[in-house]
């Protein structure tokens, strides 16, 4: 999936939010966050745009209302650095991500490194969701970290570690897959109501011509 990107259809309660149209002074506020590499958000923003190589089109990407990207509050804010689902094989790096200025969302270039939104919840927030996501795969990569993440179950355990040195821990709560249509983004990246993990890649059958995913697979995961 290397600059191929989750859709979130731009519908009026379906733009919740990994992705959204924010507001430029939300967006400038937070590009010192430094991933892989040393890429900044903003750059990792121009990695991921689509090129000649892309295996997924642009219109891919997860696109958000403008009402629901304006960022709340962020007092402090302990971001995850690294989330483990050993179930699924899955210990991977964790950078902050926003959104592009034409509102499609940023996710890191390799896919070994999941994207937070930073405009959700934290983990140990204990309320909203806090959504991670990440390509499933990618043609300068390879497999990607969430390669698998189909593979967890109800009753896994996963552990995110935040820039503070603590652990959160959750424990799956359901695996699903959506066409990439029908994604409840609403509920999915809803602010409000208890504290949960989700995470969010491609999955489903590979269209060659469309250079897309079918589906998305989802998990969700509540606190331990």
């Amino acid at each position: 999936m290397n600059r191929r990107t989750l859709w979130l259809p731009a519908t009026v309660t379906g733009l919740a939010a990994v992705i959204a149209t924010i507001t430029a002074a939300g967006l400038t506020a937070w590009t010192e966050p430094t991933g892989t590499a040393g890429k900044t958000v903003a750059s990792i923003s121009a990695d991921v745009r689509p090129g000649a190589e892309a295996l997924e089109p642009a219109e891919n990407r997860p696109v958000i209302e403008r009402n629901q990207a304006t960022p709340p509050p962020l007092p402090d804010v302990r971001p995850p650095e690294r989330v483990t689902l050993a179930a699924a094989g899955i210990d991977a790096e964790v950078v902050p991500v926003g959104v592009e200025p034409d509102g499609q969302m940023e996710l890191p270039e390799n896919p070994d490194v999941l994207g937070w939104y930073m405009y959700g919840a934290a983990a140990g927030d204990e309320q909203g969701s806090v959504v991670l996501a990440g390509h499933v795969d990618s043609a300068g990569y390879g497999l990607g970290q969430l390669a698998r993440l189909g593979e967890a179950a109800p009753g896994d355990e996963v552990v995110i570690e935040t820039t503070d040195d603590r652990n959160v821990r959750y424990i799956v709560d359901r695996v699903e897959s959506f066409a990439k249509s029908e994604l409840p983004t609403a509920e999915i990246f809803h602010r409000g109501g208890e504290e949960r993990l989700v995470m969010i890649t491609c999955g489903g059958d590979f269209d060659e011509r469309a250079g897309s995913y079918s589906e998305n697979t989802v998990v969700t995961a509540v606190r331990a």
